[in-house]
C-alpha cells in the first residue's frame, strides 16, 4: 500500500522530535546524577575528614583502641548519617558503626581494597557483599604504628536512587506533554505545506487533461509560491500552444479546403460539361492559380518547420544590407506605381551584415510586400538603417489604418490575417510574418512591429553587424 508524504513527514518529523528529547533527557539525567554523585562524594569527604583522625588516633592503642573504636562508631553514624567499617589488612572487620551484631557479611579482600585505592576513590557498589544494596562508598588507608588498616565510609544510595527515579519520571510527564502539543501542531504545519502541493498535483493532473480553466492560488511568497507561479505560467503557455494548435489546425484546414473546392468545383464542371468548352481556360487558368497557391502553403510550412527545428544551414558572408533592399524593392516596381506609393529612406549609407542573403532577401520581400499590400493609396514606404552595438537595425514602415492593439501580438501568428487584411490578401496563406520571425530567430536577432491606428505600421529586425570590404 502507497504511503503518503504527508504520513512520511510525519512519521519523519515526530521521529526526530522524540530522538532529540531523548537524547537531551539522556544528557540532562547524565549530568544531573554526576552532579549529585559529586555533591555527595563532598559531603562525604566533609563528614569523614574529622572521622579519619579520630579511628587513626584509637588505633594507636592497639587493642584496646579497636574496642573503643566497636563504642564509638555508631554514634558518629549517627551524628553524621555515613556508615562506617574498619577493616584491617586481611580484610576483617575489626569495628563498625552498625549496632551490635554487625549485619556485614563476606570477607572484603586486601586485594580488592587496594583495587579501591588510591586515596580516597569514589563508588557506588556494595562493598564486596558487605551490603545488601549499592552504597556511595570510599575507601582509606591508614597506618598506624607499622600496621595497615582500611576505613570504609558510606551513604546510602536510597537518596540517590529516589532522585534518578524522579528524574525519570519528570523527563517521561515533559516527553508525554511535549508530544502531545507538538504532534497537533506537526500535523497542522504539515498539512499547511502539503495543501498547495496537494492542489498544484489536482491542477497538473487537469492541465495534463487539457482543462487549463483553473489556476493554482498559493499566496505564500516562499518555495511553495514560485512552483504555483511556474505551474501556472506554464498552463498559461500550455492553453496559448493548445490554442495555436487549433488555431493552426482550423487555419490549415481552412486554407486546404479553400482551393481544393475550387480545383474540384472547376474540374468536375468541365468534366460533366457544365462549364461550356469555350470557357475552359479560364477556368483550367484558375485552377492553376490555386494549385500554385497550395504549393506555396506547403512550401512555406515546410520552411517554417526547417527554420523551426533548426535543420535549415545558414550560408553567412557579410554584404551590404542597403544594396539587397533596394535590388528586392524593384520587384514590386509595378504594384508601387500602381498605388502611387512614396519610396523614402533607400538613398541612406551602406550597412553591412553578416547573415545568409537569401534568406535575408526572404525577410525584406516578405515585409515590403506586406507594406505594399496595406499602404493606403498615394501614401509612403520608408526604410531606415543603424548601428548598434554588434548589429545593423533595419526599419520598414508603411503609412495606412495601422493595426488594432490587440491585434499586434497575433501578427507574427501563423495563418493569422487582420480584419483588413481578409479583405485586400486574397493570395497570402498568413505564414509571411511567421516565416520573418523564424529566420531571423536563426540568426539570432530580433523582430518587433509597432503602429499607431490610421497613421502607420513599421516592423524592425537586427541582424548580426559585417565587415566593409
Amino acid at each position: 500500500m502507497r504511503k503518503s508524504i504527508a504520513a512520511e513527514y510525519f512519521s519523519l518529523s515526530a521521529a526526530l522530535v522524540a530522538a532529540s528529547l531523548i537524547f537531551m533527557a539522556t544528557l540532562i539525567i547524565s549530568f544531573s546524577v554526576s552532579t549529585y554523585k559529586s555533591d555527595r562524594k563532598n559531603l562525604l569527604e566533609q563528614l569523614t575528614e574529622e572521622v579519619r583522625v579520630s579511628v587513626s588516633a584509637y588505633l594507636t592503642g592497639g587493642p584496646d583502641g579497636v574496642s573503643a573504636l566497636r563504642e564509638i562508631l555508631p554514634s558518629v553514624s549517627a551524628s553524621t548519617g555515613a556508615d562506617y567499617i574498619l577493616f584491617d589488612s586481611e580484610g576483617d572487620v575489626l569495628a563498625c558503626s552498625e549496632a551490635s551484631p554487625c549485619s556485614h557479611t563476606g570477607t572484603l579482600s586486601a586485594q580488592s581494597m587496594k583495587k579501591a585505592l588510591p586515596q580516597g576513590a569514589f563508588a557506588m557498589d556494595s562493598m564486596g557483599g558487605f551490603y545488601p544494596v549499592s552504597c556511595l562508598n570510599m575507601l582509606y588507608s591508614l597506618n598506624c604504628g607499622g600496621e595497615e588498616y582500611y576505613l570504609a565510609a558510606s551513604l546510602s544510595a536510597k537518596g540517590f536512587t529516589d532522585y534518578l527515579r524522579a528524574m525519570v519520571v519528570l523527563f517521561l510527564a515533559a516527553f508525554a506533554v511535549i508530544m502531545l502539543a507538538v504532534f497537533p501542531l506537526l500535523k497542522y504545519t504539515i498539512d499547511r505545506i502539503l495543501t498547495p502541493l496537494k492542489e498544484m498535483t489536482l491542477a497538473a493532473k487537469r492541465f495534463g487533461e487539457g482543462d487549463f480553466s483553473e489556476k493554482v492560488c498559493v499566496s505564500d511568497q516562499n518555495e511553495m509560491g514560485f512552483l504555483a507561479n511556474t505551474l501556472n505560467d506554464m498552463a498559461s503557455s500550455l492553453e496559448a500552444i493548445e490554442e495555436n494548435r487549433k488555431s493552426f489546425i482550423s487555419n490549415v484546414s481552412h486554407e486546404l479546403r479553400t482551393p481544393m473546392t475550387t480545383i474540384g468545383g472547376f474540374v468536375d464542371g468541365i468534366l460533366d460539361g457544365t462549364i461550356p468548352e469555350n470557357r475552359h481556360r479560364e477556368y483550367l487558368r484558375t485552377v492553376s492559380e490555386e494549385i500554385n497557391r497550395l504549393a506555396r502553403l506547403v512550401r512555406s510550412m515546410l520552411n517554417i518547420s526547417k527554420y523551426e527545428a533548426g535543420e535549415m544551414q545558414l550560408q553567412t558572408e557579410d554584404f551590404d544590407i542597403t544594396e539587397l533592399t533596394v535590388k528586392t524593392v524593384l520587384l514590386f516596381e509595378k504594384r508601387i506605381e500602381g498605388k502611387n506609393i512614396d519610396i523614402r529612406g533607400l538613398d541612406t549609407d551602406r550597412f553591412f551584415v553578416n547573415a545568409d542573403m537569401d534568406l535575408v532577401q526572404q525577410v525584406i520581400y516578405n515585409l515590403t510586400e506586406n507594406a505594399v499590400k496595406f499602404v493606403n493609396e498615394g501614401g509612403y514606404i520608408s526604410y531606415s538603417f543603424r548601428e548598434e552595438e554588434g548589429a545593423v537595425a533595419v526599419v520598414i514602415r508603411n503609412s495606412g489604418e495601422g493595426l488594432k492593439k490587440n491585434e499586434i501580438n497575433k501578427v507574427f501568428d501563423r495563418f493569422y490575417k487582420t480584419d483588413e487584411s481578409r479583405g485586400k490578401d486574397k493570395t497570402g496563406v498568413g505564414l509571411g510574418l511567421s516565416i520573418v520571425r523564424s529566420i531571423i530567430k536563426l540568426h539570432n536577432g530580433s523582430v518587433l512591429v509597432r503602429s499607431k491606428t490610421g497613421e502607420y505600421t513599421e516592423f524592425e529586425f537586427t541582424l548580426p553587424s559585417g565587415s566593409r570590404p
